[in-house]
């Protein structure tokens, strides 16, 4: 219902952006003192994950994001305030997921870029909750493939964005170097310069409605 409510709101003015990339998190906060949960819904563009020094997958670093923490909460049953657990997972998956690798980091004055190499989906994978750990809605699935990655090369002082492109018609990937266009090979799209990977739901009707509202609109 809350998730109902708010997208209407958001989509009074017949939104395809809000259509195609919007997707919704549950927070679940549980108290440790009478076990009362209250249970929240929010929504977002995108999914900006965390990555660590090793080698890790996407599926990874997305469980790592959504892992439970222990905070401080004031419970609206009991009343008491102590310790809690929030729990975060997502609940609704948006037809175009857009998910963008924590690459720098800000430690008081000094900054540094994450090298480390992300593993991820390239083919058609699944997301629902029988499989994926981060997803909390029975109910909920979908297949995507990747069709876009922004890679950033060099440091925070002299950085460079490269994009890496696949046409829709022939599945043939293409590298974006500002003016410079080539065409690369599919094993060749995974980098430890990946920032942004662009996903697209391998369509259902409803979403192929979509995509081709959008692709007028354009």
């Amino acid at each position: 219902k809350q998730w109902y409510q708010r997208r209407v709101a958001i989509t009074a003015g017949d939104s395809i952006i809000v259509d195609l990339f919007q997707g919704q998190y549950r927070s679940i906060t549980s108290c440790t003192t009478c076990g009362f949960e209250s249970v929240t819904f929010d929504t977002f563009m995108y999914l900006t994950v965390p990555v660590g020094s090793s080698r890790t997958t996407l599926d990874t670093c997305i469980k790592n994001f959504c892992q439970s923490e222990r905070i401080e909460w004031r419970c609206s049953k009991c009343k008491k305030m102590g310790k809690a657990i929030k729990e975060l997972t997502v609940w609704r998956l948006p037809v175009l997921l857009v998910v963008i690798i924590k690459r720098f980091s800000y430690t008081g004055m000094w900054r540094d870029k994450i090298s480390t190499l992300v593993d991820f989906p390239v083919g058609e994978f699944p997301v629902a909750k029988a499989t994926t750990s981060w997803m909390s809605n029975p109910e909920e699935g979908r297949k995507y493939r990747l069709y876009g990655v922004t890679n950033h090369t060099g440091t925070l002082d002299g950085g460079h964005y490269v994009a890496a492109a696949r046409n829709p018609l022939t599945g043939d990937w293409f590298n974006y170097d500002d003016h410079v266009i080539r065409p690369m090979r599919a094993d060749q799209i995974k980098k430890k310069d990946a920032y942004l990977l662009f996903y697209t739901s391998c369509p259902a009707h409803q979403d192929q409605e979509l995509l081709r509202k959008l692709h007028r609109v354009s």
